[in-house]
């Protein structure tokens, strides 16, 4: 069996990773590079047989709908099957149909038409065997797969975590299914953001209902697909008797029915109050009750800011987008923030990583007893070295292949 890293060794984000034997290959992930990205391509990833040429792969395997792990999935040759989650593929397809609607660029027909994942239930791609199992990520309904073939087990998990709202469950997870591995090719975020400080999602959610305790206007910025950070906001929202309200319906309204009619947990049931939809109309509701307003930077946000100076602004988004220094740096979202601050918006920084912190990432290599480790999605991946890991650190180039 062999593994080929095609994008993503020594970057974070446009992962691509393939496992073939002599008569069976998958694809883990198409995704798209970041604007940040080190080693970012001039020209689309080719990988003959899946996508140019004549059809030479049995499935491409997405974690979950970040534009860095499925970006690239219209260039799949549609001979191939793809397969998400259920409640992945939902909200990928909310999402593209956004970008079709008002940039004409996405694809949701091609989404819908991709197969799904059972939990723990294996799929068969000639003489490999996948097992999904779900993971806890800042996206929703995200995946880490266990591939077995030529009697060698290799874990990919993907983008994970362990302090979000499903993180404390993820060890047990690990220990029950994923033990005694050949190859574990483990994501590396952290590697690199060694200062950065990961909080639990529940310890973000006891913060925010502080501050929507001692704040009578306050509005948030997160991505509209963080469910976890979102659910925490809800929820503190509820506790503290004010108004939850979205700037759209159409798009984040969509997101979130989607994840209450596909859960079984209170902490995502978001009808459990109304949600209201901005509009001039609940201007007196607003000023009597106060309000958590779940922004994006868009003009809906920015007018009501303006009609509510005198607010929090809670920013829950990487900091990096908003560092000059940083290739990541995203001139909109700053002028959206310092404009905020201009007008009367006190802003405090209230995030938390999607990405496994160190920690983490040494604690699933010793769990699963993996002989041998690959990092990806890292921009340091040789600081895996440094962690004291008794497994075989193996650090690969783009296209370089193992064989196990």
């Amino acid at each position: 069996m062999q593994v080929r890293i095609y994008r993503g060794t020594h970057q974070i984000g446009g992962c691509v990773t393939e496992v073939k034997t002599n008569t069976s290959r998958i694809i883990i992930d198409m995704g798209e590079e970041l604007p940040s990205a080190i080693r970012m391509e001039h020209s689309p990833l080719e990988i003959d047989g899946v996508t140019n040429g004549k059809p030479d792969c049995n499935a491409v395997l997405i974690t979950h709908y970040h534009g860095d792990h499925v970006g690239m999935f219209e260039r799949i040759l549609p001979q191939i099957p793809v397969y998400m989650g259920k409640v992945a593929k939902q909200i990928f397809a909310v999402v593209q149909s956004t970008l079709k609607s008002k940039l004409n660029k996405g694809n949701p027909d091609k989404v819908r038409t991709f197969n799904e994942y059972i939990i723990g239930k294996p799929l068969s791609f000639g003489d490999i065997k996948v097992t999904p199992f779900t993971i806890d990520h800042s996206a929703f309904d995200a995946y880490m797969l266990l591939i077995e073939a030529d009697s060698k087990k290799i874990l990919h998990t993907g983008d994970f975590r362990m302090h979000g709202a499903r993180g404390g469950k993820m060890p047990a997870v690990f220990e029950k299914y994923c033990k005694d591995i050949d190859v574990l090719i483990t994501e590396g975020t952290m590697l690199s953001r060694t200062d950065e400080k990961v909080v639990t999602e529940h310890e973000l959610g006891a913060q925010a209902d502080k501050l929507l305790r001692k704040n009578k206007y306050v509005f948030a910025l997160c991505s509209s697909t963080n469910i976890d950070t979102i659910a925490e906001l809800y929820n503190a929202a509820l506790k503290t008797d004010k108004p939850f309200i979205i700037c759209e319906n159409e798009f984040q309204g969509e997101i979130l029915k989607i994840v209450t009619q596909n859960t079984t947990s209170s902490f995502y049931d978001f009808n459990r109050r109304k949600i209201y939809v901005y509009g001039k109309n609940l201007h007196g509701l607003m000023a009597e009750k106060g309000f958590f307003f779940l922004g994006r930077t868009n003009n809906v946000t920015q007018k009501a800011i303006a009609n509510f100076p005198n607010n929090l602004f809670i920013y829950s988004m990487w900091n990096g987008y908003l560092d000059k220094r940083h290739p990541a740096f995203d001139e909109y979202k700053n002028d959206f923030i310092n404009s905020a601050i201009h007008g009367g918006s006190k802003m405090v920084y209230l995030h938390t990583s999607g990405h496994a912190g160190i920690d983490e990432i040494k604690k699933v290599c010793e769990i699963t007893n993996a002989k041998t480790v690959i990092p990806i999605h890292s921009e340091k991946p040789e600081m895996l070295k440094e962690l004291g890991i008794k497994s075989n650190i193996v650090i690969l180039q783009d296209n370089e292949i193992l064989t196990i």
